[in-house]
């Protein structure tokens, strides 16, 4: 009496060597099924082991299809093969380059109260990453373990971070990098209010507009103490190289210094008439 059996057949694969350059882009399968056709006896007996293992030559690195036949496959004497699942397999190849991608450290966690990050430095600033041309090509960057800044005090902290794993068939050539976490005081912006502009060395020149609006962005304690009084916007004609002799105007930027602050001015220049 016949009977007949499917069987799972393992796939062993034969790539290009690296120096080739190729690589395989589609998953392979790692088994096929075969149907064999035989004597009861003969079917009932067999095992997966008995029909051996499929083997694929790829080491050209150039098919893209590949037939399964029965003489693919270690058959027992007796038996015939009616059925194979996938008949075909499809392949899609790569050319394989290598690349420079920035490196992205994310962070998580707030540093101690008062506090606050102010940059995130990262050496080195890329990572070398290796793989197809259609994933290396399209890679904004390599990310890494988020930086955990919990608790974290006035200064800079550096810490090794290991790169999160690449997406697959890409591989980096480093496996972390260092990251350096700069956490200052808590930045303020304070409206000092609009002052009037002086214009230095002319004392009948006028503005237009005659008054600024100033806002002073620094630490809380470098501007706690600032007042109008203490910011005097100015314009100053002679310092331009203009020529003073005779009436005459001129568009001057406005300039004000507040140590350690960083100053807007709105508007930045005013027209000065003398």
């Amino acid at each position: 009496e016949n009977a007949q059996r499917t069987f799972s057949v393992s796939v062993l694969s034969l790539m290009p060597p690296d120096a080739s350059n190729r690589q395989l882009v589609t998953q392979l399968p790692t088994a096929v099924g075969v149907t064999l056709r035989g004597s009861r006896a003969q079917i009932d007996g067999l095992h997966a082991a008995d029909v051996g293992t499929l083997l694929l030559d790829l080491r050209d690195g150039k098919k893209t299809e590949i037939d399964l036949e029965a003489p693919m496959f270690d058959i027992p004497t007796g038996l015939t093969v009616e059925q194979i699942i996938p008949p075909t397999i499809k392949m899609r190849w790569d050319d394989v380059i290598t690349r420079a991608i920035p490196v992205q450290v994310p962070h998580t966690g707030e540093p101690a109260a008062g506090l606050s990050l102010k940059a995130i430095k990262v050496e080195p600033m890329e990572v070398e990453a290796r793989g197809p041309r259609l994933l290396i090509e399209v890679m904004q960057f390599a990310r890494t373990e988020p930086f955990d800044l919990t608790g974290l005090g006035e200064g800079s902290t550096r810490r090794p971070i290991p790169l999160d794993r690449p997406p697959n068939l890409v591989t980096y050539k480093l496996e972390g990098v260092s990251a350096v976490a700069e956490v200052a005081r808590k930045l303020v912006r304070k409206p000092i209010g609009r002052l009037k502009v002086e214009v230095i060395g002319l004392t009948r020149a006028t503005t237009n507009p005659p008054t600024v609006t100033v806002v002073v962005t620094g630490n809380p304690d470098d501007i706690s103490g600032l007042s109008p009084e203490s910011i005097v916007p100015r314009v100053e004609p002679k310092a331009a190289g203009l020529d003073l002799g005779k009436p005459g105007s001129a568009n001057l930027p406005v300039l004000v210094e507040v140590a350690r602050a960083k100053v807007e001015i709105e508007p930045a220049s005013v027209v000065v008439k003398w």
